[in-house]
């Protein structure tokens, strides 16, 4: 009896480890050192023109001014908001510089209550 209880017990621990884990594809990392999805954006993705992205990991908003590390964009709400771009920050396209009205979508992670840019798009 003891047997058959340590094998259901071993059973149901790990059939419920496994129902906890994400699914390998979404746990694969891309160059960026960030997870594949949403940080591989390499343009502007069409949906955005719609209000249609992960409000968790993209921002969206038109620049009102950019410095090295720090960009300041104005939301669609209309809030003004100042996100912190880390070293090795991707910029697409590649080469270009972001300047007061571009349109942006900048791509990353929420840390003490301040977005940190992984991938910044230019529309």
């Amino acid at each position: 009896m003891n047997r058959l209880v340590s094998s259901l017990a071993l059973s149901t621990l790990v059939l419920g480890a496994g129902a906890l884990a994400a699914p390998a594809s979404a746990q694969q990392m891309d160059n960026d050192g960030g997870w594949q999805g949403y940080h591989s954006y390499n343009s502007w993705q069409p949906g955005w023109n719609h209000g249609q992205y992960d409000r968790h990991h993209v921002i969206l908003g038109t620049v009102v001014k950019f410095s090295a590390y720090r960009v300041t964009v104005q939301r669609d709400n209309g809030n003004v908001q100042t996100v912190d771009l880390k070293g090795g920050t991707v910029i697409r396209p590649t080469g270009a510089t972001p300047s007061a009205g571009d349109r942006v979508a900048m791509v990353g992670y929420w840390s003490n209550g301040t977005f940190i840019v992984n991938r910044l798009v230019l529309h």
